[in-house]
This record gives structure tokens, C-alpha cells and sequence, in this order.
């Protein structure tokens, strides 16, 4: 099921030998169409979570052209996109690339999640409102197959904000170096079906890519259409959002990108936000963690009751200097779906959560052996082994064996 990239260092060489110089190594923020947000039309089902009224909410528009552009997809016209990058031979390789390993994992595991969650997560998929999700990286992928209506998605990692590329400026060097990062960041989610932290600091954290440039070819790629994209500052209060500039994302505490979608031929508006935060207790990297930073925190505990997901988490929740990301986890969430890499199995007492397990537990691979193991998660599996469903995917850090576990939490 892994798709095979060499083909992109091949014409990356060939590119870098016979293109004119390089454009500014500044991402811009592509130009929007002017249609602005009416909540009175169109997005009344999402009026609790979509309050900016500046938003776009016309589908057809540059940000979504270059997102489908970027997926390896044909935008809506040429306006976004010159013709001269529209035609380059690099590009029909990329496109032809990106549609077999999309058409894999489609076929392999994203439409059987689709299934699965029909009726393994029918109460949630009845009333969706937000969903939470840890850890996450860039990847809004998996969630909108098991969350596909949600109001919101908020969603943190460390990596990278990054922008949709202004492709009107854009010479054919920098614009094969951008679909090159974009390429090497999925090669991991398309074949093992998550990122690999290590990686994504030289494929997502740099110059060309980022969080909101995957995030965007996920989301056309399942089906929705990019309206806005807005970079905000979370205030101390941890409730007042500011707009600010694309260039100084980054320089504060507590910066976020917004992603206004829509599914294709549906009204409802949808709110990605993404904020590149520690949740660790304390700091790192020069970072403060939740312990201080008192405005994000005072953000989560304000929250409304949600759905949360976690997977290939790296068992942080596991450890004790994640204790405040974790209790807020267990606090807020009606439902959490995840594997054993989230919050462990001894954290979720019986007389408070309905347990259900699916698949089969397995030790951590060798990359996590150092005390993850989780006995009382075995006991679990192996005392309701009558019961316990199958998974119809691979969906985690055992993808070599397809030996895969998840287990839904929902409080009583």
C-alpha cells in the first residue's frame, strides 16, 4: 500500500539544473474572492462556532484552487494557477502520484472507516459539534472520516503553520520544491497511515510546506472545497481571537490558523483550528507549557463538551508531565475515540466510561517499549474476547501486521 516517491528526486535534480531562479522564499497567502460571510445564508447550522462574519463563503475562489492544485487535483481555472504550471510535465507525474496513493488508501482504509463509523459512531455522527484532537500533526484526514460534520476541529501539534503558496508569483523551481515536500510529507500517511515526528521537521516544518497546505490537500482530497483561511492570536483571556499578519504567525504565545470549509454540494460552514502549542505540563524548546501558559488553557477549559481523538500519539497522555492535557481530555470529552498510544486504559474508571474495544492489543512496537505496555489493557481484550468486534482497517503503529487496536470511551 506504500506509494513509491523516487520519481519526484528525479525531476526535482532535473529541475534544479534547468529553471530560471528562485522566487522569494516568503509563502504568501493565495488572494481570496470577495464574497464575505452572511450567517443568515448558508452556514446557520455552524452559527455557534462560525463567528467571524469576514469569512468567504463562495467555493469557487483562489484559496481552494491552489488547495486542489497542491492535491494533485483540477482546480476550478486558471486564474490561481498560471498555465505554465498547470502544464509542467513534472506536474502530470505528480497528479498521476498523488491519484494512486489517494486510490489506495481510499479503497484500503478510508472508505471502510467511513463504514465503520456508520454505526460504531452513529450517536456522534447524529449530533456533531466539536472535536478535539491532540497530538495531531497536519492530520485532518482521518478524523473527517470518522467526524465528518463537525462545527469545529481543533487541532494541536508542534509542527509548522505554513500557507497556501501564492502560485501566480511562483517560478517552476520553488513551485517543484513545494509539491516535493508535499510529496515526501504524506509519504508515511499514505503507507503506514501517520506522520513520523522526526520527519516532519525537515518535510512539514520548512519553508515550503507546513500544517495549512497539508491540511488543505486533505480536506479537498475528502470531499470538501477550502472557503478562508484566517491567522489569529489567541488573547491571555484564552476567549479573544485577533487577525493577524501571515508574517508574524509564529512570534507569539498562542497563534492559530482558522480553515473555513464546506463539503462539496452542502450548505453547512466548518472550522479547522490548528495551533502549533506545547501541551506538555511545563516548558519545551522554549516553550511555555499548559502549567503556565493560563490563556490556552483557559481556551480548552471553555470549550463545549466534545469529541476527542487521538492516535499514533506517541503515548504522551501515558506519561505524567502530560497530566493537564490529559485531564482535560477525560473532562470534556462525551465520547473518545483513540488507540493506546492516547490516555492509557488505567485513566478511564468503569463506573464513569462505557468501554469498547475493537481489533487486538498488541505490546508497543520496539520504538515505544520503554514501560507503554499496558497489562490492564490486555486483561481487558482478553476478558470480553467474545465480544470484542474486528477492525476492517489499519489505522496505527503496528500497520506492518495489521494487529491493530481502538477503543471508544463514553461517559455515562
Amino acid at each position: 500500500m506504500k506509494v513509491s516517491f523516487r520519481f519526484v528526486y528525479i525531476a526535482l535534480s532535473l529541475a534544479l539544473l534547468t529553471s530560471c531562479g528562485n522566487n522569494s522564499a516568503k509563502s504568501s497567502t493565495a488572494d481570496k474572492t470577495e464574497t464575505k460571510a452572511d450567517t443568515s445564508a448558508g452556514s446557520k447550522a455552524a452559527a455557534s462556532v462560525i463567528t467571524d462574519k469576514t469569512i468567504n463563503t463562495n467555493p469557487h475562489n483562489k484559496l481552494n484552487d491552489v488547495a486542489l492544485y497542491l492535491a494533485g487535483m483540477k482546480p476550478d481555472s486558471f486564474v490561481a494557477i498560471p498555465a505554465r504550471l498547470q502544464n509542467l510535465p513534472f506536474y502530470k507525474q505528480y497528479c498521476d502520484t498523488m491519484d494512486k496513493g489517494f486510490g489506495n488508501i481510499e479503497t484500503n482504509r478510508l472508505s471502510k472507516m467511513r463504514d465503520w463509523a456508520k454505526t460504531e459512531l452513529a450517536p456522534e455522527l447524529a449530533n456533531p459539534k466539536t472535536v478535539l484532537y491532540p497530538f495531531s500533526g497536519p492530520d485532518i484526514l482521518h478524523c473527517v472520516q470518522f467526524f465528518p460534520d463537525a462545527d469545529q476541529y481543533i487541532m494541536i501539534a508542534l509542527e509548522r503553520y505554513g500557507s497556501l503558496p501564492n502560485m501566480e508569483k511562483m517560478d517552476s523551481t520553488r513551485t517543484i520544491h513545494t509539491l516535493n515536500y508535499i510529496h515526501q510529507s504524506l509519504e508515511d500517511i499514505i503507507g503506514k497511515s501517520y506522520f513520523i515526528t522526526v520527519k516532519m521537521a525537515l518535510n512539514v516544518s520548512n519553508q515550503y510546506n507546513g500544517v495549512t497546505p497539508l491540511a488543505c490537500v486533505f480536506l479537498v482530497r475528502s470531499g470538501y472545497s477550502i472557503l478562508d483561511i484566517k491567522y489569529k492570536h489567541l488573547l491571555d483571556d484564552g476567549k479573544t481571537f485577533v487577525e493577524i499578519p501571515l508574517d508574524s504567525m509564529g512570534h507569539h504565545v498562542n497563534d492559530c490558523v482558522e480553515i473555513y470549509f464546506r463539503k462539496n454540494g452542502k450548505d453547512k460552514i466548518q472550522k479547522l483550528t490548528y495551533f502549533k502549542a506545547n501541551i506538555a505540563d511545563t516548558e519545551y524548546l522554549g516553550a511555555p507549557g499548559l502549567k503556565d501558559n493560563t490563556g490556552f488553557r483557559s481556551f480548552l477549559d471553555s470549550l463545549p463538551q466534545c469529541y476527542t481523538y487521538t492516535k499514533s500519539a506517541s503515548y504522551r497522555m501515558c506519561q505524567t508531565g502530560f497530566s493537564v492535557i490529559r485531564n482535560t481530555c477525560l473532562n470534556k470529552s462525551k465520547t473518545m475515540l483513540q488507540d493506546d498510544t492516547g490516555i492509557a486504559f488505567a485513566f478511564f474508571a468503569k463506573d464513569k466510561w462505557k468501554i469498547t474495544l475493537y481489533g487486538n492489543y498488541e505490546k508497543p512496537i520496539s520504538d515505544f517499549q520503554g514501560g507503554y505496555y499496558q497489562p490492564g489493557l490486555q486483561a481487558a481484550y482478553k476478558a470480553d474476547s467474545a465480544n470484542i468486534k474486528p477492525l476492517p482497517f489499519s489505522l496505527g503503529y503496528h500497520w506492518k501486521d495489521a494487529v491493530q487496536n481502538l477503543m471508544k470511551f463514553e461517559k455515562k
